[in-house]
Parts: C-alpha cells; sequence; structure tokens
C-alpha cells in the first residue's frame, strides 16, 4: 500500500461556530450538512476553543438543545495536523489522543478541513468510497 500524505485524503473545508451558538443549531448544521464534528472559535481567524462532535450532541438528547451552548458541551482543544505530514502519523496521533479527528492546517496553522478515521479506513482499503449493500 503506498504511503499517503494527510492533505491526500482529508475532507476540505472546515465549518465553524462561536462559543455561545446553541446546540440546537449545531445539531441542525450536523445533520444537514451530514459532518460529524465542528470547530468552536470566537470567529473567523481566531484560535480555534474546542470541538462539539456527534458524541458530544447525543449525550444531550432529549434536553432543551436551544438552551445548551457549543462552548458547554465541546471537547476542549483541537489537536492539529499538517497537511504535509504522513497519514501515519496522523493515524498514531488519533490513537495516542483516543479522539476520530484532526484539524488539518497548513504551515501557518489556517485550519483547512479535517482528518477523520473513516478517511484513514477508505485509505487503507485503497479506495475513496466503500459501498455496502446488504
Amino acid at each position: 500500500m503506498a504511503q499517503h500524505l494527510v492533505r491526500d485524503i482529508y475532507h476540505k473545508g472546515v465549518i465553524f461556530c462561536k462559543p455561545d451558538t446553541p446546540l440546537q443549531e449545531v445539531v441542525r448544521v450536523m445533520a444537514d450538512t451530514d459532518i460529524h464534528a465542528i470547530i468552536v472559535a470566537e470567529g473567523e481567524g481566531t484560535q480555534p476553543l474546542g470541538v462539539v462532535s456527534h458524541t458530544d450532541a447525543i449525550a444531550h438528547y432529549g434536553e432543551d438543545l436551544s438552551r445548551i451552548r457549543a462552548a458547554d458541551v465541546m471537547t476542549p482543544g483541537v489537536i492539529t495536523i499538517s497537511k504535509d505530514a504522513p497519514v501515519a502519523e496522523a493515524a498514531r496521533k488519533m490513537l495516542e489522543s483516543r479522539i476520530h479527528r484532526l484539524l488539518v492546517v497548513d504551515e501557518d496553522g489556517t485550519p483547512l478541513g479535517i482528518l477523520s478515521t473513516t478517511d484513514i479506513i477508505r485509505d487503507m482499503r485503497g479506495s475513496k468510497w466503500v459501498w455496502y449493500m446488504g
């Protein structure tokens, strides 16, 4: 299997929300865009504060999501990886940190996208898209 770089397989683009964004809105965006994590930051070009994942959100199932803020449920801190790093390095980082996605950044630290464990699994298989019909 060829050794790829993060830039070969990550999802381009990042969706951000502010810390005071209601979880109801975060969940709506996740469902509408089929993404599994939203980066929390004070504004465009500011340091990411944390990430709200599907797991963070579903922990509040049945609650009034309009009263819960992104900052209340986010996992603080965001672990990053360079777009030029080997995918094997990204996999090690995920395993060591027990996380499922990394924020991909350029050489200046500007967020470019997200690399998920699913992206790495697809790369290991040798196919960008895997479809199973049961």
